[in-house]
């Protein structure tokens, strides 16, 4: 979670960082999909024969990522931060020897730096503001971990899966915006945007073959590489301060978690990606205690839409693909 709004911004007394304050936090997200998780399209359904895994059972996904973030404000309106990621990842499906195994891989994911400016002074305006930010994102995070896969005749590796992989392979440009205002005594309208530019096309990673197309060095399958592809996210909502001698605010909004099927940089690939979106019901409550923030968010999904990445529209396949049904989402603060 490279960027962060704490739903109370605001409405508690402790919403800006003043100069030279520094502010310690870890969030832990957890992200779980399931056989019955499957997407073509907008629509859930079995996966059609085309796009059945062995044994025709679904892929289940579980993923675990707490990440550890240091942020420290130069001036009462420009902040720099730090955040590292360590995820642990686990998808499961039948393999070729007929069973169910679990791919897991656990390892620190890509380190992001940030800066971020609010565009007016939070002395003289504080019941509302934006904050742009800019950001760098570091391949820090492993994109080919290998894992042991099940053939019928016995084990080989191979690159996990890109789902639980911790890293994308590329550097990338993270773009944030994050804004709030008070709309009613003690409420407060917020929202929060991040988009991830990713440069760098593909990696020398590949999950298996594909039929080689008009214009690739080789006729018949060529490998097919993994993508390095964008990423967004946006929330936004009104969260409420329920008992404010007790810190304790609820809030209630939308999310959007996205991949696009082009990137804004370099375009279409006909790479492998999934790529698609979902629309989360984000109800959260935080509760904020002197120097000491904590936030519980758990977004449930209320629409999804699984889109064909180029490659599957140029070989006339229909893509789909395994899309939460749920998120958990806590978080820790500490300034000092």
């Amino acid at each position: 979670m490279p960027f962060r709004l704490t739903s109370s911004l605001g409405v508690q007394g402790n919403s800006f960082l003043q100069a030279h304050q520094w502010e310690v936090a870890a969030d832990y997200r957890r992200l779980h999909s399931q056989d019955a998780d499957f997407f073509v399209g907008a629509a859930q359904t079995p996966p059609p024969p085309a796009l059945q895994p062995p044994g025709g059972q679904g892929i289940r996904i579980d993923l675990h990522t707490v990440t550890l973030g240091v942020t420290y404000a130069l001036t009462d309106r420009f902040r720099v931060s730090l955040a590292a990621p360590f995820q642990t990842g686990r998808v499961s499906f039948i393999e070729g020897d007929g069973l169910r195994h679990s791919e897991r891989v656990t390892d620190l994911g890509d380190v992001t730096i940030t800066g971020g400016a609010w565009l007016f002074n939070p002395r003289s305006g504080p019941t509302g503001n934006v904050m742009l930010g800019l950001g760098l994102k570091l391949p820090t995070g492993s994109h080919r971990d290998s894992v042991e896969f099940f053939t019928p005749t016995g084990p080989e590796q191979r690159v996990a899966d890109p789902a639980i992989q911790p890293g994308d392979g590329g550097w990338g440009i993270i773009l944030q915006l994050q804004g709030f205002q008070r709309v009613a005594p003690g409420a407060l309208g917020y929202i929060s945007a991040s988009y991830l530019l990713n440069p760098r096309v593909q990696t020398e990673a590949t999950i298996g073959q594909r039929i080689g197309l008009p214009g690739d060095p080789a006729s018949g399958t060529v490998p097919y590489h993994l993508s390095v592809p964008d990423a967004y996210t946006v929330r936004t909502g009104v969260s409420y301060a329920v008992a404010p001698k007790w810190g304790l605010s609820a809030s209630l909004g939308g999310r959007l978690d996205g991949v696009p099927v082009e990137d804004f940089i370099n375009g279409g690939d006909e790479n492998f990606r999934r790529p698609g979106y979902s629309v989360f019901v984000d109800p959260g409550i935080d509760v904020s205690l002197g120097a000491n923030t904590f936030t519980l968010n758990i977004p449930v999904r209320a629409y999804a839409d699984r889109r064909a990445n180029l490659y599957d529209r140029l070989v006339n396949i229909q893509g789909g693909g395994n899309l939460a049904k749920w998120q958990v989402l806590g978080g820790y603060t500490h300034r000092f």
